[in-house]
């Protein structure tokens, strides 16, 4: 009896990690109109300049968010706001040779341990904080209480698998988490 309750909790336990490191997330479209207007005056507020700005709407496994897509200065910025229209969090698209020597570092440490052969696709610098932390970095550029991370969307190439893998690490560059990624066609988005 202990054995069938053991064998039920270890199923559900594991269950519950593959469905952890699985991101399955849905963008589209939306217009201005549709997203809170806190969003849109705190955007208009703190950033000056932007161009191509899109409005999208996230669907994910445990949340729905609203995004602002946009380029300032070169830069092409992707910021998120909850349903309610509160900030949640801004990420700078950003080259690997522009990270810090040491982020790289151990970046690439994780990779050539975890993987055969892998390929970035993208990096992401994250940065998480509070609406007035957001406003006074965008306008002194000086980071404060703002938390840095660093989002990789990479190939990664096991001895049986290669698949399509979302990674976060610390402003240090090591690993926080990592899931695979389950692409949908509305996933593929250009701006």
């Amino acid at each position: 009896m202990v054995k069938k309750y053991c064998i039920i909790f270890l199923f559900c336990f594991l269950s519950h990690l593959t469905y952890a490191q699985v991101k399955i997330e849905k963008e589209s479209r939306v217009v201005s109109n549709d997203v809170p207007e806190i969003a849109i005056k705190w955007l208009e507020d703190v950033f000056d300049h932007k161009k191509k700005l899109k409005w999208y709407f996230e669907i994910s496994a445990d949340s729905h968010s609203y995004e602002a897509k946009f380029i300032r200065k070169g830069k092409k910025f992707s910021v998120e706001f909850s349903e309610e229209g509160i900030i949640e969090d801004i990420e700078v698209f950003e080259h690997w040779r522009k990270l810090p020597q040491h982020v790289k570092d151990n970046i690439s440490d994780y990779l050539e341990g975890k993987y055969i052969k892998s390929r970035i696709e993208k990096i992401q610098v994250q940065y998480t904080g509070t609406k007035e932390d957001f406003q006074n970095w965008v306008k002194t550029n000086y980071l404060n209480q703002i938390v840095i991370k660093y989002e990789l969307e990479f190939y990664g190439e096991t001895s049986n698998s290669k698949k399509l893998w979302e990674g976060l690490f610390d402003n240090n560059g090591q690993i926080q988490m990592s899931r695979e990624i389950i692409l949908t066609p509305s996933n593929n988005l250009f701006y």
